[in-house]
Formats: C-alpha cells, sequence, structure tokens
C-alpha cells in the first residue's frame, strides 16, 4: 500500500509538471506569434517612413511632416513591445528551465528511495536469503559466533566472513550485534568488488536496522557501492541527504560523505 501511495503521488508530480510545461510551451508560442507580426509590422512602418524620407530629399513641400513623425512614433513604440515581449519569452524559458531541473533531481531522489526500499524487502537474487528462525541463544555462543566472523573479515578471509555473518543472522536475529553483522556483511562483498550485492546488504542495514550505529555507515557505503555501478545520482542523492538522515552521525561518516559529493560535483 505503501508503494502504489508513492507511486501515486509520483505521478500526479509528474502530471502537474507536464502539464505546467504544456502551459508554458503554449505562452511561448502566443508570445514568439506576438513578436514575430510586431517585427513584421515595424518592418512595414520602416519602409514607409524611409520612403517618405526618400520623397522628401526631392520635394520637401509635397511630404506632409506630421505622416513622418506619426511612422517614427509608432515604429518606436512597436519596438518597445517588441522588447518587452522578447523579456517575456526569455523569462519563461528560464522559469521552464529550472522547472526541468527541479524534476530531474526530484526524480533521481525518488528513485534512489524507491531503489533502496525494494532492495530492503526483496532477497537478493545473487546472494543467500537471510531468513530466520528464533532459536533460543546462548549468549557467549552468539558472542563467539559473530567474533569468528569478524575475526575472517578482519584476515581478509571474505568468503568465510561471509558465510559467518550470514549464519549469525540467521541463528541470533533479535540479537543486538544483528545491524553490525549486517554491515559486515555488505563489507565482505563490497571488498571484493560484488558491489550488486553490497547494494542490497547496505540497503538492508539503512532501512531495516536504522537506529542502530551503523546506519549512517551503511549509507554511506551504499553511496560508495552506486558510484562504482556507474549510477552517480543515486550515488549523490545518498551522500548529500547522510547528515539530515544522521544528523548524530561520527564527523568521520559525515566529513567521508561531504568529500565524495565534492569530488562527484554533486547539487
Amino acid at each position: 500500500m505503501r508503494y502504489s501511495l508513492s507511486y501515486i503521488l509520483l505521478f500526479s508530480v509528474l502530471f502537474s509538471t507536464n502539464v505546467a510545461w504544456a502551459l508554458s510551451d503554449t505562452q511561448n508560442e502566443i508570445l514568439y506569434d506576438k513578436v514575430e507580426r510586431l517585427e513584421k509590422d515595424v518592418m512595414s512602418l520602416q519602409r514607409k517612413f524611409y520612403t517618405g524620407a526618400g520623397h522628401s530629399s526631392k520635394n520637401t513641400s509635397a511630404i506632409d511632416t506630421s505622416s513622418l513623425d506619426g511612422l517614427y512614433t509608432q515604429i518606436t513604440s512597436q519596438q518597445e513591445v517588441i522588447q518587452q515581449l522578447t523579456a517575456k519569452v526569455e523569462q519563461l524559458e528560464y522559469a521552464q528551465k529550472q522547472l526541468e531541473d527541479k524534476l530531474n533531481k526530484m526524480n533521481a531522489d525518488i528513485d534512489v528511495r524507491f531503489s533502496m526500499a525494494e532492495k530492503a524487502v526483496a532477497e537478493s537474487k545473487n546472494t543467500k536469503a537471510v531468513t530466520s528462525t528464533p532459536v533460543k541463544s546462548n549468549p557467549k555462543e552468539m558472542q563467539a559466533a559473530y567474533d569468528k566472523a569478524y575475526a575472517a573479515m578482519k584476515k581478509g578471509d571474505y568468503k568465510t566472513a561471509e558465510a559467518g555473518f550470514t549464519s549469525f543472522m540467521k541463528k541470533y536475529p533479535k540479537s543486538d550485534l544483528i545491524g553490525n553483522a549486517n554491515y559486515w556483511l555488505g563489507e565482505t562483498y563490497y571488498a571484493r568488488g560484488q558491489f550488486e550485492q553490497a547494494v542490497g546488504i547496505f540497503a538492508d542495514g539503512f532501512t531495516k536496522y536504522k537506529k542502530n550505529s551503523k546506519a549512517p555507515d551503511n549509507l554511506l557505503k551504499l553511496g560508495l557501492s552506486m558510484n562504482k555501478l556507474g549510477r552517480k545520482q543515486d550515488a549523490c542523492t545518498a551522500f548529500t541527504s547522510l547528515s539530515s538522515e544522521f544528523p548524530k552521525a561520527s564527523q568521520t561518516v559525515k566529513n567521508r560523505a561531504k568529500a565524495e559529493a565534492k569530488k562527484l560535483s554533486c547539487k
């Protein structure tokens, strides 16, 4: 239901924006038409004026100077109107460009949030499903299982660490260490360059375990993984939203996100 509502809202925004563009284009066409007609009128008046001026050099007494003055006044007036309409067209074109930029940025933000949400609720096709059946746990055994997987991670034995953290999450889904285990599972993929799988795991960490201390790190690594996959705009959304999503995140993580956003020239 939340997805359906989100898509309806997105459709409404896109529809209203397209209507705004259509109205803007219609206004531009009307103004261009007016400018074109006025320019033709000015050219016609200028021909009359200069034809009259040419005759006056031959026979000054035959020319009604008041008519020439009237033509000159008309030309000047029409030119002023053309300038005003041209300025109006430029304003409309600028407003339309800003609207397009705003929509593009909004679409990118919505896209990455949908992507995060979808990956958080769906099983990754290329990873083992992390489903769980709660069991009665022994705190010492639980800590030992986590420590063993973490030790393998520190040694660079990422395959063993992957298996260890996956097993830990199945056995101890209610553990206080579940968020940390999820993060380090994502790191096993990131370290091996398996960025598609890393995106799925880090998205889980960002959405499912948002209150965990590793949640800001998940969002940072989610951005880094997306950048590795060439998804620059999605990466920028992750980097630029980190401080607002996690205002209490460590300064180190915030600074890294800002630095990465600067590298990509994120807006």
